[in-house]
This record gives C-alpha cells, sequence and structure tokens, in this order.
C-alpha cells in the first residue's frame, strides 16, 4: 500500500493542478484520473509502485500542462452580500412571488455566474467581486423594470398593477 507521504503528496499535486476538489469527493478530477491510470477506486488502495507513477505523472502535468494558477480572486464583499439580499427584498415588495427570497437570489447567482450554486449552504460560495457586481446591477435593472411595469399599469387607468387577479 501507499505510504502516508506518497499520500500526501499526490492530494498536495492535484490540488496545485486544480484537480482536487473536495466537495466533488471521489468523482473530482483527481480521483477520475487516478482512476484512469491505476483501476483503483480509491487512492488508499495504490500500492507503493503506483503511488511513485502517479506522482510523476502529476509532476509532469504540473510542468507542462497545468496552467498557472491565478492570484486568488477578489471574493465577493460583504457589503456586496448585503446589498444584493436588500435589493432582492425590494424586488419581493415590488413583485410578489410564491418562491422565497433567498431561492430568487440563488437562482440569479446561478445565471450571472453560470455556475450552479449549493441553495442549502453559503449562495455567494466562491463568487468574485466582479461577478457581484454583475449581479447587483442586474437586480437594479430587473427592479426598474418592474417599477416601469407597475407605473404603466397604473397609467392605462386599470389601478390593478401588482395584483393577482384581472379586472
Amino acid at each position: 500500500m501507499a505510504t502516508g507521504k506518497q499520500i500526501q503528496r499526490i492530494y498536495a499535486l492535484g490540488a496545485q493542478c486544480g484537480l482536487l476538489d473536495r466537495e466533488l469527493g471521489a468523482d473530482d478530477n483527481l480521483h477520475l484520473w487516478i482512476k484512469q491510470w491505476s483501476r483503483k477506486e480509491h487512492i488508499s488502495e495504490l500500492t507503493e509502485k503506483q503511488a511513485d507513477f502517479i506522482i510523476a505523472r502529476l509532476i509532469d502535468y504540473k510542468e507542462n500542462v497545468c496552467p498557472e494558477r491565478p492570484a486568488e480572486i477578489e471574493h465577493i464583499t460583504g457589503e456586496q452580500q448585503s446589498l444584493c439580499f436588500r435589493l432582492a427584498y425590494k424586488l419581493a415588495q415590488i413583485s410578489p412571488s410564491e418562491v422565497e427570497v433567498r431561492e430568487r437570489l440563488h437562482g440569479l447567482i446561478c445565471k450571472v455566474t453560470g455556475r450552479e450554486m449549493r441553495s442549502d449552504g453559503d449562495i455567494f460560495y466562491k463568487v468574485s467581486r466582479d461577478e457581484g457586481a454583475r449581479i447587483i446591477e442586474m437586480l437594479k435593472r430587473i427592479i426598474r423594470s418592474e417599477e416601469r411595469k407597475k407605473k404603466r399599469g397604473d397609467k392605462n387607468g386599470t389601478g390593478t398593477a401588482g395584483s393577482a387577479e384581472p379586472p
């Protein structure tokens, strides 16, 4: 069996190359890579010889293929998160929905970032400062659009803008 140091080295190299994703567990790219090269389901099942082979392949990948890791992204600030929630609640007042405010905001975040985020945890996980600004701008556009719809309904004399039933 592989030694503890070999297993640590495999995980470290996998993380450096961006292959390791702890959220996915055994389905991340590192583990899929290991399965491809060794036909083992778990890294702990590797022999010492297989672990050395995998380490050599990971080093080669890191030196020749692995893209340079960009500097850490600037994550969305607390102020941006707070503004997102304030705007989301304002939108809920203007345009009520059966969907909870947090769920609506979660959907918007997924749309702007192009990534599926977990709704049961931190909905701003791995959201950059730039993406946060785009989310805020989209919320503002939606609010302006909903306010215009509401005003148009009032100007037409129906007086039912925002109501659930037609006149």
